[in-house]
């Protein structure tokens, strides 16, 4: 008899987390996801795990989660740092973020970096896919660094593409590039979001503006 009611409390405890697990998930306050892509890394890694609720505020700077809904590009939810929100200026100098004439960039972001080989065979022997290494010469290759993963013991410099982008050029009518952006003015109603791989990510750079109520919930694992 006893051992049946420990049983049965037991049963009933796991029930009533599960369903309150699944109401949280359903109705938003607590969502989960594993991201595909490499776009905001090095905070949040490719196929990494992470977990968003709605009903933190959508503060400027956190990663926030969003509906794309640009035509052009594949529709679905994006997860990307909010950066700009209504009457906010960006620009992007040399790759470095300026947000109302404000430096931003004090995250651990990653940029295009032009390494030697040596330097692409250490990469490789560490774990980078061949895919994220990208050769441009005989001796020379394209990837993304964050300053932490930085390397001295090899050649790297930034990689600055001087042409201007004309998937960007369709969006803003200007002649800009990923790293050499703006200065744009964030609309009423309207959010601006980079993803922090900046030279790999499909963000408001490409898909434009983004509407506020299109903001469907705030990254709270991991830390951001």
């Amino acid at each position: 008899m006893f051992k049946n009611k420990i049983f049965n409390r037991v049963l009933l405890t796991g029930s009533f987390i599960v369903t309150l697990f699944i109401i949280a998930k359903l109705s938003g306050v607590l969502q989960y996801a594993f991201v595909p892509t490499a776009g905001n890394e090095p905070t949040i890694k490719k196929k990494s795990f992470i977990v968003m609720t709605n009903i933190l505020p959508y503060d400027k700077f956190k990663m926030i989660a969003y509906n794309q809904t640009n035509l052009e590009y594949p529709q679905g939810t994006y997860i990307q740092r909010l950066v700009g929100t209504e009457n906010d200026e960006i620009v992007i100098k040399n790759g470095k973020l300026y947000v109302n004439n404000t430096l931003i960039d004090h995250f651990n972001v990653k940029h295009s970096y032009k390494i030697d080989r040596g330097y692409a065979n250490d990469l490789l022997l560490k774990g980078t896919e061949e895919n994220e290494i990208f050769q441009i010469d005989n001796n020379y290759f394209i990837t993304q660094l964050s300053d932490k993963e930085l390397n001295d013991n090899f050649f790297h410099e930034r990689f600055i593409n001087p042409n201007a982008d004309q998937d960007i050029r369709k969006i803003y009518h200007k002649d800009w590039t990923a790293d050499n952006f703006g200065p744009v003015r964030v609309p009423g109603g309207k959010l601006f979001f980079l993803g922090d791989n900046r030279n790999a990510s499909l963000d408001s750079r490409y898909l434009g503006f983004v509407d506020e109520k299109d903001a469907v919930g705030r990254v709270i694992y991991p830390k951001n």
